[in-house]
């Protein structure tokens, strides 16, 4: 391709339209970029989110490629003959199974395969390092991802960027005094309470258990707190009979899966207990309508975190985050500065519309083969 304005034929690889955050990054650039005109396609196995995906404008090729080495070699049969009818600029895998796949395609000319590296700390022990394919080039949401591929997996600077995902923050706008009073009615909370915030899946690597200690803990020193929890997922039955069985239903409210916008409109601060995160979308959106951030060193911390600033951060440790959660959640004044600074931080470093931008300059550049000069 030689147009610089010219649209570009990309196919993304995916294990599936699972919940979490690479099911939402590939519908937000798939959307932009089909309404810009560029020609997108995703392959992959329909998951717990594929709602998302239906009625999108571009299609989904259903292709097991969560599926062991037979049905992979299925995937590499089909999409083969499928771009040898529609040849594409780029490839863009987005699991270590999908960059295996794009590697035996063998069309010509090949395009290049790019890897989006979404969580670090992958495990390659053993058998996994030398399946481990990480495609021409490797693009990462986060600092910490970019010093992981660096030391643990040994890919030389020049093949990775770094693109951090972005929000929109007229989706998630400044909160107003009317806006939270009208939030906190809506959840049936008392008006002047401290509102702490959990925005995410109920699952193994949230930690979510840790916000009903730090609500437990904190019975004595803020009685007025009240936390809420957003999100769905397997862990759901047994944080409500957890919420149950420690007395904590008079200061923990279980919403379900909702949409967030509300909850962050009522709370003063957004609690990120993870123990793995590839960015954490839900930081950027809360810390987008005017309120801080707790949360561990995970995925995203630098890009997103200025200590004492726009939020706090802690080690991955249980006591580590509680001890913090406390006084950060003590000091409304500072809640409020630190809320003001997160909006701007998110409106300066952390929009859709720039990384929009940024990715498309990552494909026209790869496709030119050119290595990255800055990450």
């Amino acid at each position: 391709m030689t147009d610089a304005n010219a649209p570009l034929r990309v196919l993304h690889l995916t294990a599936g339209s699972d919940a979490g955050g690479v099911s939402r990054y590939l519908f937000d650039l798939c959307s932009a970029m089909h309404a810009q005109g560029h020609q997108v396609r995703i392959a992959g196995e329909k998951g717990a989110w594929h709602e998302l995906f239906d009625g999108a404008p571009w299609p989904w090729i259903e292709l097991p490629l969560k599926g062991n080495l037979p049905q992979l070699w299925k995937c590499v049969l089909s999409l083969r003959r499928m771009l040898r009818d529609e040849p594409v600029d780029i490839i863009h895998a987005h699991y270590r199974r999908s960059t295996l796949v794009a590697r035996r395609l063998n069309p010509k000319p090949r395009p290049p395969i790019l890897y989006t590296l979404h969580l670090p700390d992958i495990s390659l022990a053993g058998p996994r390092r030398w399946l481990s394919d990480f495609g021409d080039f490797v693009h990462v949401p986060s600092e910490e991802a970019w010093q992981w591929l660096i030391e643990n997996a040994g890919v030389p600077a020049e093949r990775i960027t770094l693109i951090p995902h972005g929000i929109d923050p007229r989706r998630f706008p400044i909160t107003a005094d009317a806006d939270r009073a009208a939030a906190r009615a809506l959840l049936g909370l008392p008006a002047e309470a401290r509102v702490a915030a959990f925005v995410g899946r109920l699952d193994v690597s949230k930690n979510e258990q840790w916000v009903l200690d730090v609500a437990a803990a904190a019975k004595q020193s803020l009685p007025d707190l009240q936390v809420l929890i957003a999100g769905a997922g397997p862990h759901e039955e047994s944080m409500r009979l957890c919420i149950a069985e420690r007395q904590l239903g008079d200061r923990v409210n279980l919403l379900g899966y909702r949409d967030p916008l509300a909850v962050y409109q009522a709370a003063d601060a957004l609690l990120v207990p993870s123990v793995r995160e590839g960015f954490c979308y839900a930081a950027a959106e809360a810390m987008s309508t005017g309120i801080p951030v707790l949360r561990t060193r995970t995925g995203g911390t630098m890009a997103q975190i200025i200590e004492g600033v726009t939020g706090r951060s802690t080690p991955i440790n249980r006591e580590a985050f509680i001890t913090a959660a406390i006084p950060f959640l003590s000091d409304r004044e500072a809640l409020r500065r630190m809320g003001h600074a997160a909006a701007a931080h998110v409106r300066a470093n952390l929009r859709f519309d720039v990384q929009l931008e940024r990715t498309l300059a990552m494909y026209r550049r790869l496709i030119r083969k050119e290595p990255s000069s800055a990450g």
